[in-house]
């Protein structure tokens, strides 16, 4: 049988979040040779594993946006169908967005993006098509319908 103190302290959890607040509080350095030579290897290469551990290490760091860059030669010059899902997540406002709600606007980029990477079959645009679009028996618009009209 074992048996723990309620006001004994757990040295090892107290380090641990040591240790999260200093990465939480070190600047994310965006001339990163590492992410440098991986983004380098994503667009010039087609590296797609190269390419999604560049973006979670930006969007981790709150720097999603300054990613957009990256995601747009990405999905242009690779025809990479997640680098076009993530330029609408990074373009995306929501309704509750102050961006959104000031300028009643999203980007139609961002929109087009969603469609494109959905008609190319990426699995994350396939679930929020059915979730926004096929649960609701909803038509879903091409990616071609965002700047043409119909």
């Amino acid at each position: 049988m074992m048996l723990l103190g309620c006001n004994e302290k757990n040295k090892h959890t107290d380090n641990d979040l040591s240790q999260k607040k200093d990465l939480i509080s070190q600047k994310f350095d965006l001339d990163n040779p590492a992410i440098k030579q991986d983004l380098d290897n994503a667009i010039l290469k087609g590296d797609t594993i190269a390419y999604v551990k560049s973006y979670k290490a930006y969007t981790i760091n709150g720097k999603s946006k300054e990613f957009l860059y990256y995601a747009i030669l990405m999905a242009e010059k690779n025809n990479y169908k997640r680098a076009y899902y993530d330029i609408s997540r990074i373009l995306a406002l929501r309704t509750d967005d102050p961006l959104y709600k000031k300028y009643k606007f999203s980007s139609s980029f961002g929109t087009y993006s969603f469609f494109k990477s959905y008609e190319m079959g990426d699995d994350f645009a396939k679930e929020d098509v059915k979730d926004f679009y096929l649960d609701k028996n909803k038509k879903v618009p091409k990616s071609s319908s965002v700047y043409c009209d119909q």
